[in-house]
């Protein structure tokens, strides 16, 4: 990793509470234990089985939608894991958490939606199984996509065909996109979405991805009595260590946005944009967020959420987890090591295993729960 895990550890300081119990080793396992508990708190549950692909272990796959507490509340608050597959590890955990022991108030009712990328978070992988980066996949398919002519530019040293020390650090290829474009026309190109090649990341796909129409179709059921919509989206990877990074994206001064910035503090404004090092504070246009279609699903509902990230390594670090992912994937060159190691860089970039990060993960993602669920309680 370019940033090394001790100095991280060292700068973080132990929380009080350690639940890192709530982590699972495997999909297959974080399943077993969310359906556990939706029984044994008698929630109302629909799954929908992948209809093709199975999972690592051969199990199936499937989206788990659970609505515990009364389905007709007025009040909702929606919880997602597992948008990109390898970050379904903490967001799983921060579900069991939050629904193991809840009492949960009068007049509310909590969705839970485990898993969203069952394929990429049972086979570890960012993607689902046709390469689409659901992330940016909720848009109209219909509409033309913008050229990215940029990345078309880019992809060669982003997505090499060689996994060596050299293609690994292309930090100089950055700086000097950087000068010549700009840091915000940099980041957007490399991380906004892309419909340029269906092998390189951040693909949006040609269509709705499977997980997309699944979900639009369960939501606006799910949601159907809600009045007013709290919700968190739990992703990994930008950040300080252990520390979030909030992204919103509703528009910046509506009721939903103040709402989410009285509920969680004024770092939910800044958090992201000081987060992007390697930008030199610029965000990327996003195309495609499933947060920003999530408020589609129950238009006749008041909405507040966002997205948060859980800060993991340094952003050219984090990055390079996901030219790994495409390696393993589509890349057929020369490594400097093994696959089994380069999975493991992977998955340490995205699901750190050091106490330490899991601790300050957990209780700050425990924290942001508690204090949307509060603010949803009192609105």
């Amino acid at each position: 990793m370019i940033q090394e895990i001790d100095e991280t550890i060292d700068a973080v300081a132990k929380p009080e509470v350690a639940v890192i119990e709530a982590f699972s080793d495997t999909y297959a396992e974080a399943r077993r234990r969310f359906l556990d508990l939706v029984a044994e708190r008698g929630a109302q549950l629909e799954s929908v089985p992948h209809p093709t692909e199975r999972g690592a272990e051969g199990e199936e796959l499937a989206i788990d939608l659970a609505t515990f507490g009364d389905p007709e509340a007025a009040k909702t608050f929606l919880v997602v894991s597992g948008t990109h597959g390898q970050e379904g590890f903490l967001g799983s955990a921060l579900q069991l958490e939050l629904l193991r022991d809840l009492k949960i108030p009068d007049g509310v009712n909590i969705v839970a939606l485990h898993a969203l990328n069952p394929w990429g978070f049972s086979h570890r992988s960012r993607t689902d199984e046709n390469n689409i980066d659901l992330n940016r996949n909720f848009l109209d398919h219909q509409a033309p996509f913008p050229r990215n002519e940029l990345y078309r530019e880019l992809f060669p040293t982003l997505c090499p065909e060689d996994w060596t020390e050299e293609t690994r650090d292309w930090s100089g290829v950055l700086d000097e996109m950087v000068r010549v474009h700009g840091p915000q026309q940099m980041i957007t190109a490399l991380s906004g979405g892309q419909a340029v090649e269906p092998t390189g990341i951040t693909y949006v796909g040609d269509r709705p991805a499977w997980s997309h129409t699944v979900v639009a179709e369960l939501l606006p059921r799910a949601l159907a009595h809600a009045e007013k919509i709290a919700f968190i989206e739990w992703h990994t990877g930008i950040g300080e260590w252990g520390k979030l990074a909030h992204i919103c994206s509703l528009p910046v001064g509506s009721p939903g946005y103040e709402r989410v910035v009285d509920w969680l503090g004024e770092s939910a404004r800044t958090s992201f944009s000081s987060s992007a090092r390697m930008s030199e504070g610029h965000t990327p246009s996003y195309t495609g967020f499933f947060s920003a279609w999530l408020p589609s699903t129950a238009p006749w509902a008041e909405w507040a959420g966002l997205l948060i990230e859980v800060g993991t390594y340094d952003n050219l670090a984090v990055l390079n987890t996901v030219r790994i992912d495409r390696w393993l994937k589509y890349a057929t060159g020369r490594t400097y090591t093994s696959r089994e190691e380069m999975l493991d860089m992977m998955m340490e970039g995205l699901n750190p295993a050091a106490p330490a990060w899991r601790e300050a993960a957990m209780a700050n993602g425990v924290d942001a729960q508690k204090r949307m669920l509060e603010g949803l309680a009192r609105w």
